[in-house]
């Protein structure tokens, strides 16, 4: 079984009709929908490979729709439950003209994740992380805690980077300690992520990497190819196939998770064959408002 742990939200996502008009109006579309990258990952996956979800939601109404909404991807969902002291997360996301977002975070409950339940990570066989867990001490130790009980019994576990901001806000000491603790087998990055610590340079494996003698890179550089590496060296190159339509980013890189953790579970580890699983769910996803998939 694959498990995802990490954050859920709702998104609020703004597509701009025009450019911004400041200080009146500005035409746009609105859309309300689940979000978080963790969740958006094992939404992506549900439909594709047995799955389960640990998270964190408030006792209020948005919690319930997002673990309903959740559960309607076929997902098995074990989100612990905030009271009074943490609302369900919310995030704004503003689509500018060009497809690309800016992101206006207000965590909530995601953030007060706390030990997580060993019946929860037993028999998994894959587990999938965010570092966005990494900015407060209590996901972060249960993260922490989770990885080393799936290692312990033979699992694999995937880190995706996530966000400079997260790098940035942490400080680079910490966040680079804290994914040493999760020793990754697969470790997941975008082209600025990957630059910022150091992981590659190109083809080439940087020091951070080589730090990490376990640990596979899925080095993504959105349109461009991306490059599979080890700190021995260069496993792969897969070229992405260009896109039909691109409406929003969002959501791209968690469906390229979700392709490659999918085919890791279902086909075995063929880093080559896994990557291409991942460009196609992600081309998918580029054509729809936020983190979802057309319906077709």
């Amino acid at each position: 079984m694959l498990a995802v742990i990490g954050d859920i939200v709702q998104d609020i996502v703004v597509w701009q009709r025009e450019k911004v008009r400041p200080a009146t109006d500005t035409a746009s579309d609105i859309f309300i929908q689940r979000g978080g990258s963790a969740a958006n990952v094992a939404a992506f996956a549900g439909p594709r490979t047995p799955t389960r979800f640990i998270g964190c939601v408030g006792d209020d109404l948005a919690g319930l729709v997002l673990t309903r909404e959740l559960e309607s991807h076929g997902v098995e969902v074990k989100n612990q439950v905030r009271g009074a002291d943490g609302a369900t997360g919310t995030i704004v996301l503003q689509i500018d003209l060009d497809g690309e977002r800016s992101m206006f975070p207000s965590r909530g409950a995601s953030a007060m994740l706390t030990t997580i339940d060993p019946a929860w990570v037993a028999g998994v066989d894959l587990l999938h992380l965010t570092a966005y867990s990494f900015e407060t001490p209590g996901p972060r130790d249960a993260v922490i805690e989770a990885a080393a009980r799936v290692h312990a019994h033979g699992g694999r576990v995937c880190l995706d980077v996530s966000s400079v901001f997260t790098i940035e806000s942490l400080g680079e000491e910490l966040f680079c300690d804290t994914m040493l603790a999760i020793a990754p087998d697969y470790l997941s990055a975008n082209a600025d992520e990957t630059v910022r610590l150091a992981l590659a340079d190109g083809e080439r494996p940087g020091p951070a990497l080589a730090r990490m003698p376990q640990t596979m890179l899925l080095a993504r550089h959105g349109a461009e190819a991306t490059h599979v590496l080890t700190g021995d060296g260069l496993v792969c190159t897969v070229p992405v196939e260009p896109a039909e339509e691109i409406k929003d980013l969002t959501g791209a890189g968690d469906a390229f998770n979700a392709g490659f953790l999918a085919s890791l579970v279902n086909d075995g580890p063929d880093p080559e064959r896994n990557v291409r699983a991942a460009h196609a769910l992600s081309r998918r996803v580029l054509a729809s408002p936020g983190a979802t998939e057309p319906d077709d």
